[in-house]
């Protein structure tokens, strides 16, 4: 009989078997063929992929493999190394020849007989072939026989553009251009690429004249695609500008018209358009702008910038990439000019603040601020003052002025001046304000007490830039600053008229030095002049100092002795010489006699001052004593003194 045949499926991609027929009674035994394992792939190629892998074991062996490459994303099984289900390698290595540019993972099929177990994908391997050269750096305008300032540099590039790192290829260069007979000489000549660039040095042309450059690596060349892209060749360095002047030959803007790999393409008339980046209100002008590309580059001229600011260049071409150049620092010009950037409020009070203050900027001719000084000035007649200071020197070209004022009400306007710079403000009305303080005209600088004054207070109500307030019904009084005992200011009577209050009959009774306070609703102040009043006419006699004291003894002289004044009606000294007599009486039934060294004195500085007097008596005489002070034509006066044993 014959032996059916049991196919058995197990996990993993191994496959199990009858490893041998059995007839009639006989047997046969089971087996499991096991997939490759650690299969390996470069992470990179460059067109070889060597790959290598263990080979399954257990049993049965088996015979041989076959690989198959899939590519990343689109999971399509190619079969690869030249390998196929049956054309198998009985190796665990093979390479993959002439792969094309991708992404790829590979698996490995044991194979025995007609059976296969298949590996787990291997790892990713990118193949990258090399299919043209690019210059990476492009050589500098350079003197014949010098080495170049800047060296070329080439890369070996697959199709994407994309630098082939695993290339290790030669790169050759040479000169095609006028004279013919010029010669470039390298210390390497060709030069292998490193990771897939050759880094050219010391490279140097023997002959003035105009050249191109060609690289070439085996069958490759370098190859210019399509128009892709701008790119600015000039300004290649940050560079600073004075506004709107034109910028030197060596930045002047030039773009050039570039495939992917950055590769010139020479045919391009490509019209290009130069602009600012970000222009916050500046301007770019240029002789011409746009314009069309030369052989593929465009060259601009009498380029400038006309506002103070760093920027940056955008050129732009219809189906191209823009291109950004590198940094331009525009500073501002000489001075020129000012310009009010703040204008003064235009209405104000008199010695009051603007409520808006003047804020003037020393440009160029071109409206940027530079730094200089000014100061303001108004028209004669009126004062302008500024708590900021005046002149003020500007910073950063801007003066800000604070605490602004005109004193006088009229329309004025500010002229700003720096050197031989002017700016004049717009119109302002500087108006009369509100009560701020009072002005006292009072002149006398002498009166005689409780005799009106010469010339009479007047006070004026002001504003704080000390403009009479001709509406203002604000009533005003007089005071004395300073009040000696018992003095008086009296019999004053006040008119008001358009803001001026005029004082008549005004005195003061006690002689002294006094100012006058005025006050008005506020309370505003002010204070006037120091007058002096005099005593006034000599008119009574009146004791003075300390005497009498409360008693005398008799025959003794007395302490302190008798001081008789000169004063006018109002008790004020009267300075004048005046002959005084001094006299006592004795209570009734009394006999005592007053002695004096004289009794008779002539008064100085209005003073009278006697000495040597006393009381003498003989037996019990004590009691109240009246002295008198007698003068000619003067009120005279008495005091009572005690005298006792």
């Amino acid at each position: 009989m014959t032996l059916a045949v049991l196919v058995v499926s197990v996990t993993g991609g191994a496959s199990a078997y009858y490893t041998a027929p059995g007839f009639g009674s006989g047997s046969a035994a089971l087996g499991t063929l096991l997939p490759p394992t650690d299969v390996l792939v470069p992470a990179t190629s460059a067109g070889t992929v060597s790959l290598r892998w263990t080979a399954s074991v257990g049993t049965p062996a088996p015979t041989s493999s076959c690989a198959t490459r899939t590519k990343t994303g689109t999971g399509t099984p190619t079969p690869a190394c030249g390998t196929s289900p049956t054309i198998i390698v009985a190796t665990a290595f093979c390479d993959d020849l002439l792969v094309l540019t991708g992404d790829y993972t590979y698996t490995v099929t044991a194979v025995y007989n007609g059976w296969t177990a298949a590996s787990a994908p291997s790892g990713s391997v990118t193949i990258s072939n090399p299919t043209k050269v690019a210059f990476q750096a492009q050589p500098s305008d350079a003197t014949s026989g010098a080495v170049f300032t800047a060296q070329p540099s080439v890369a070996i590039q697959n199709a994407a553009g994309d630098t082939v790192p695993t290339s290790t290829s030669p790169v050759t260069l040479a000169i095609t251009g006028s004279p013919a007979d010029a010669r470039l000489t390298c210390p390497t000549n060709p030069l292998a690429a490193a990771s897939g660039v050759a880094v050219f040095t010391g490279c140097a042309i023997d002959r003035a004249g105009t050249y191109t450059l060609t690289a070439a690596s085996g069958a490759l060349t370098v190859s210019v695609g399509s128009a892709r892209k701008l790119s600015f060749t000039q300004p290649a360095v940050d560079f600073s500008i004075t506004s709107q002047t034109t910028f030197a030959a060596p930045v002047q803007p030039m773009v050039t018209v570039q495939d992917a790999g950055g590769n010139t393409i020479t045919g391009s008339t490509a019209t290009i358009s130069l602009g600012l980046t970000s222009p916050a209100g500046a301007s770019l002008t240029c002789a011409a702008n746009a314009r069309a590309a030369v052989s593929g580059i465009a060259a601009f001229a009498g380029c400038q910038i006309d506002k103070a600011g760093s920027y940056t260049l955008t050129a732009t071409s219809a189906g191209l990439a823009d291109a950004t150049s590198n940094g331009i620092n525009v500073t501002a010009g000489p001075p020129k000019r000012l310009v009010f950037t703040a204008q003064p409020a235009n209405s104000s009070s008199g010695g009051t603040p603007f409520s808006t203050q003047p804020v003037i900027a020393v440009q160029d001719a071109f409206g940027n601020t530079v730094t200089t000084s000014l100061s303001l000035t108004t028209q004669a007649g009126a004062a302008l003052s500024c708590t900021s200071g005046n002149p003020l020197a500007a910073a950063s070209g801007v003066a800000a002025f604070t605490g602004c004022r005109i004193d006088k009400p009229g329309s004025y306007t500010l002229t700003a001046a720096s050197g031989t710079w002017t700016a004049e403000s717009s119109s302002l009305t500087i108006s009369v304000g509100s009560v701020a303080k009072l002005a006292i005209a009072f002149p006398t600088s002498t009166a005689i007490s409780q005799s009106a004054f010469s010339t009479q207070p007047v006070v004026t109500v002001q504003d704080a830039g000390g403009n009479t307030v001709t509406n203002s019904t604000a009533a005003v009084t007089l005071s004395l600053t300073n009040t000696p005992v018992g003095a008086t200011l009296s019999a004053c009577a006040s008119a008001s008229t358009a803001g001026v209050t005029t004082f008549t009959g005004c005195r003061i009774d006690k002689a002294d030095a006094y100012t006058l306070t005025a006050v008005v609703a506020g309370p505003i102040t002010a204070t006037s002049n120091t007058t002096t009043i005099s005593a006034g006419a000599a008119s009574k006699l009146a004791f003075t100092g300390t005497f009498p004291q409360k008693s005398h003894k008799r025959n003794d002289f007395f302490v302190p002795q008798p001081e008789i004044t000169i004063q006018d009606a109002f008790g004020n000294t009267a300075n004048a010489a005046v002959s005084v007599t001094l006299s006592a009486s004795p209570p009734s039934n009394r006999s005592g006699t007053l002695s004096c060294a004289a009794t008779t004195r002539t008064s100085l500085n209005g003073v009278a001052t006697f000495s040597g007097c006393q009381v003498s008596y003989q037996g019990n005489q004590a009691g109240l004593y009246t002295f008198t002070a007698e003068a000619s034509g003067l009120v005279s006066a008495s005091v009572i003194v005690t005298i006792v044993q």
